[in-house]
Order: C-alpha cells, then structure tokens, then sequence
C-alpha cells in the first residue's frame, strides 16, 4: 500500500509543474487577430522632424493564451516608420505573447526624408502580423512635406512666399534696416520656444483666400488649441513700417509684442483682418507704442487677450477681444488691461515707478467678452491715492463689454456702449467668434465707422444691411 502511495505521489509531480505555467498556442483559424483600426494615419509631417507617436490594439478575442509569431514593418517605404512592441524598438518582433481575452498595445512613429516637392506628398507602409497559417497587416500612412529650415537665422531683405513652409528654430531675426515681405499663403512654423525678432520691418500680406499663418510645428489635431507651443513675434523697439494683414497666429506664448514701435515720425504699427488666439500669455502686449488695430480677433490667452502698458496710443475698430481660456487655468487677469507705468526694479531705483502717458486708446464698434464677472481692467499711477487723468485717456464707443459692476457711467469713457450684453458668438467653446443670427451685436455699430471699414475679416460688406455689426464679423443671413 505505501508503495501503491509512493509512485502515485510520483505520478502527479509531473502535473504539478506543468499547472504553473501559462501555455501559449500558436494562434490558427479563420478568425486571425482583431486591431482597433485598420489604416493608422499621421497628419501632416515635416520633413526631418519626427511625429508623435500614434498607438492601436491587437486583441486576443479566444479563451486561449496565444504566440504571435511575428510582427514586422513590411519594409515598402520611402520614409522611415518605427515601431515599439512591449518595449523592443525594432522594426521585427518575434514570439510576442497576448493572454486570453487581453491586449497588445503597438506605438508608431515616422521620420520623413526629404524630396524636392513643393506638394505634400504620402508615405506608405504597412505592419504584418503572422499568427499561425494567417498574415494579417496595419496599414501606416503619412502625409510628408518638405520645409525651408531656418536656424538662428538673420534675414537681409527677403521675401517669403507660399512654395514650402518654413520652419524656424531658436530664432529669426530680421536685420535693422532691412524688411522681410510675406506673401499670401505663406505658413511659417516655429519650432519650440523659437522666437521671430524683427529690428528691420515687416509686411504680411496676406488675403482672406490666402492669410498668412504664423504656428506652432505640431500639425496634428491635438494640438490645434494648445498654447505655449513657441515663443512670439517681437517687433523691437528700432522696428518701423510694419503691417500685418490677413494673417492667423496661433498657438504661442504671446501673439504679437510691439516694443516702443510707431513712435515719434514713425507709422502706427497695422494689424487688421487676423487672428490671434491660443497663446499661454497675450495675445497682443504692448510698451508704449502707436498701433492701429481693425477686423481682427484676439481670444483665448492665458492672461490678457489685449495688453496696452506702459502708455502709447492705440485705435481699435471692429475688434473681438474675447477671453475663455480653459477654466483649467486659473486665469486671474481681464481680456482687455490698459497702464501707463511700470516699477523699476534695478538696483538703485528703490522700486520707483516709471510713468509714460497713455495719450489715446479708443475702441469703436468693437466686443471685449469672456468668461470672466469683469473682463476689463485698469492699472494707472496713483499719487497720494490719486488717478491723475492727465496721464492717461481712453474711450468705448458703440461698444458691448463684460464690466461686471465696474461704473460706466462718465460719458466722455463710455460713448453708447452696452454692459454686460451677451454678444451670442455662434460657439466660443469651439473658438467661433462669429454672431448668431440671434446676436445682440446684430445691426447696432456706429455707420461712420462701418463705412471706412466697408468689408469684414471675411470680405462680407458691413453696410449692405440695416447697419453694421460690432466686432470683426458681419453676420450674413442665408436667403
């Protein structure tokens, strides 16, 4: 009987070991693997510079744990697609291991070479999965194009047309005394924190057809509305003559800042028919500086939408100036902020403030709208407690603005204007700044004004109706 117990005992070891180890089965059947997509595609890409990486499943749908016996690139393309695979980096993969019902995760990216075409051009390849007597494949596709790179590049007079994109590092610089001329259709992208500094002057002449864009290098859907992805465009205080025209700037820390330009003899710096919006701090910041500003809208920073410090002298006609910057933010500040001082902190100054007057700032026919209670605000030097108003003036006219509780009482600030109206944009949420056919705004702008800015950012006349609409949009009804 013992001896009966012993080879018994022998017996089920065996199966013992064999019960604490997973067993894995070369996958057959007509049913193969299941993907979460079929085609995975990249938007457009420089060349040169690497995508994002881009993910899809594979799915073991049997209640068996199954070996696939290789996952490869099929090797057919003119760029160069990279896979990771539970962590191998290679572009072939054997023996990888999904357990029943479980999941595999494949990250993809690609890196374009360059050609000679002008165009965007598609990048194809495909990765092939082998699973039992079965070859199934993924489908990769990517739309390459090619680029003018400009690293920490200092610009004679030049133009810049719409063959290629140009993509800039580190910094642009336009010479002093030298202009750059931008022509429709052109689209400069900045690499992260690059910056354009212009001493010289510069022309953006874009069209309503074809504006000029002014962007981050990050071309997928993701980063559409995400801000702070490069620095800004400087115009230095030694800068002159410049004019920006039908363009859209977007995604940086600061839209546009006008340091000391338009002074004296010099020009007013020209902004008119563009967008800014999406910027991690301003979308316009300026140091006392001469800026005329028209059927332009600036929305959506991380602090002020429109920035006038330090003194200067400013007109706004037909402007949206609106602020719903993600609520995430914890954004403090107003969408419009007007000064005319700043507090010297060098040494030896002992905090002194600085005071340079605000000569003019006026908005006609124009919105200043956010989310916030209050989306204007003031901050002029005081003495003994005192606003001294000969440093400084401003005024609204025919205008609707979020003033929360603010007095807007002194007619001689406030020239028919609506607080607090909500202006009925067609959807902010998805940075529509356009008026609803039901819109406040509809209708009610000063006709003088609407009449030497006959046509809107989108070429739609203003005076063929009752009257003209306030901010940048005319709203046209359908028939």
């Amino acid at each position: 009987m013992h001896t009966l117990k012993k080879y018994a005992l022998l017996l089920l070891l065996p199966l013992a070991f064999l019960s604490c180890e997973r067993e894995f089965v070369y996958l057959s059947g007509s049913e193969g693997l299941k993907f979460s997509v079929d085609t995975l595609m990249f938007d457009t890409i420089f060349t040169s510079l690497g995508s994002v990486t881009r993910n899809f499943m594979v799915y073991n749908t049997y209640n068996e744990d199954i070996i696939i016996k290789g996952i490869q690139l099929s090797g057919n393309n003119l760029g160069n697609f990279r896979l990771n695979i539970n962590g191998h980096a290679e572009p072939m993969v054997d023996n990888v291991k999904i357990n029943a019902k479980d999941s595999l995760y494949v990250f993809v990216d690609v890196t374009i070479k360059p050609d000679d075409k002008n165009s965007p051009f598609v990048v194809e390849d495909s990765i092939l999965f082998f699973s039992g007597e079965k070859t199934q494949k993924i489908n990769l596709v990517a739309y390459g194009q090619n680029v003018v790179l400009l690293e920490n590049k200092k610009l004679k007079t030049t133009t810049f047309t719409a063959d290629k994109p140009y993509l800039i590092y580190d910094v642009l610089q336009v010479d002093s005394f030298e202009t750059l001329t931008i022509e429709p259709g052109a689209r400069l992208h900045f690499h992260n924190d690059a910056h354009l500094f212009v001493f010289g002057s510069m022309q953006v002449n874009g069209t309503a057809e074809e504006p000029v864009s002014f962007l981050s290098d990050r071309l997928d859907e993701w980063y559409q509305d995400k801000p702070g992805q490069w620095g800004y465009i400087h115009l230095m205080p030694s800068s002159s003559d410049n004019v920006i025209d039908h363009a859209i700037i977007k995604n940086g820390s600061k839209g546009v800042f006008a340091d000391s330009v338009g002074l004296g003899n010099d020009a007013p710096l020209q902004i008119s028919n563009t967008v800014i919006n999406h910027m991690s701090q301003f979308g316009i910041l300026t140091q006392n500086a001469k800026v005329d500003v028209w059927n332009t809208v600036i929305a959506d920073c991380g602090h002020n939408s429109v920035a006038l410090t330090f003194g200067g002298t400013y007109n706004f006609y037909h402007c949206t100036i609106a602020n719903y910057f993600p609520g995430w933010s914890n954004r403090s500040t107003p969408a419009l902020f007007l000064n005319n001082y700043f507090i010297d902190k060098e040494k030896g100054a002992n905090d002194k403030p600085v005071v340079n007057p605000l000569i003019e700032a006026n908005f006609f026919n124009s919105i200043v709208y956010g989310a916030h209670f209050t989306e204007i605000g003031f901050d002029f030097h005081k003495k003994n407690g005192i606003e001294d108003e000969s440093l400084f003036s401003y005024k609204f006219v025919n205008c609707v603005l979020k003033t929360g509780n603010m007095d807007v009482s002194d007619k001689s600030k406030y020239i028919s204007v609506w607080p607090n109206e909500v202006p009925n944009f067609i959807d902010y949420k998805k940075y529509n700044y356009q008026l609803d056919t039901l819109s406040f705004c509809k209708d009610i702008g000063d006709k003088v004004i609407g009449g030497k800015f006959k046509f809107d950012i989108l070429n739609n006349n203003r005076i063929d109706d009752k009257g003209p609409d306030l901010g940048a949009y005319e709203r046209i009804e359908e028939e």
